[in-house]
């Protein structure tokens, strides 16, 4: 069984227990996610089967796209709606408008510095963050570069309540910290009240299947259901190979081109048969077949 599942992951779920549930459902052991979400957050997570696999790490890099819920005036230690309350400063935030969140918003798309959670599971020194965090400690949490391209409100309906903005953004971006930065610009703190991911690796929400109905499947079944390897590499450029030259590839030669040698990014390589690979620039990466 080789192939990508679009898979709405429910709410209460870590994706490794989707992983887990997968791999009892279809007696597959290899199997893996990209793009890790909360336990609490639901939406599209694209799972590898077999060869897909090895794809994982090229997935990662196309841009995700969320919906957003963001409560304003308060703050808690995970950044989202389900953490310990550290401060209600809801009453402040009685004279915001759309327009003033809007504002602000606008400050936090483009290429950030975005410091992520202490709960989260980014590793500190082989340790993740909230391991830190459940024992007390301090630790010192790593600034990371991210690119936010897009925010949006979706639905506002005055302060008192949590609105809905909608985020594309890069991988590694946080967006309980967007929630949690929002608030700090704006005087008041907020907090991530929901998130769907609602798009990512070309796999939209409205195509993805539910574990629930994954649970009446045979094995077959959801097999079936399986995407193409190359569905994984379709955000990357495409280089196509003779049969000639899709021989030298998969013996380790080198995709001597001039234009590749100045390319420091991945390519999928592909011959008549399909997709054969991965080079970065003219040198190979990783070879499937």
């Amino acid at each position: 069984m080789n192939g990508i599942l679009n898979l709405n992951k429910p709410a209460g779920y870590t994706s490794f227990d989707c992983v887990a549930v997968l791999r009892k459902l279809t007696g597959e052991r290899k199997i893996g996610h990209t793009g890790t979400l909360d336990p609490e957050a639901t939406g599209v997570l694209p799972i590898c089967i077999g060869k897909a696999t090895r794809l994982l790490e090229y997935m990662d890099e196309a841009p995700k796209t969320y919906v957003a819920g963001c409560r304003l005036g308060l703050t808690t230690d995970t950044r989202d709606i389900w953490g310990t309350l550290l401060c209600d400063r809801r009453p402040e935030t009685a004279d915001l408008t759309r327009e003033n969140v809007k504002e602000v918003l606008l400050t936090l798309e483009g290429e950030i510095e975005q410091k992520p959670p202490v709960f989260s599971a980014i590793k500190v020194k082989g340790k993740k963050l909230y391991e830190y965090a459940r024992e007390g400690k301090d630790v010192e949490v790593p600034v990371r570069r991210v690119t936010v391209h897009s925010i949006r409100i979706l639905e506002w309906n005055g302060p008192s309540e949590p609105f809905t903005m909608e985020i594309v953004c890069s991988r590694g971006t946080y967006v309980r910290s967007i929630c949690h930065d929002l608030g700090e610009r704006l005087g008041c703190g907020a907090c991530m009240s929901s998130l769907v991911r609602t798009a990512t690796c070309g796999y939209r929400i409205e195509d993805a299947v539910s574990l629930e109905a994954l649970r009446a499947m045979t094995p077959e079944q959801i097999e079936a259901l399986l995407d193409p390897l190359d569905t994984a590499v379709s955000h990357l450029p495409r280089i196509d190979l003779s049969e000639e030259q899709a021989k030298m590839f998969l013996n380790g030669n080198p995709l001597w081109n001039g234009d590749l040698m100045l390319e420091d990014r991945n390519f999928a390589v592909y011959d008549p048969s399909g997709l054969l690979g991965i080079c970065k620039g003219y040198l190979i990466s990783k070879v499937l077949k």
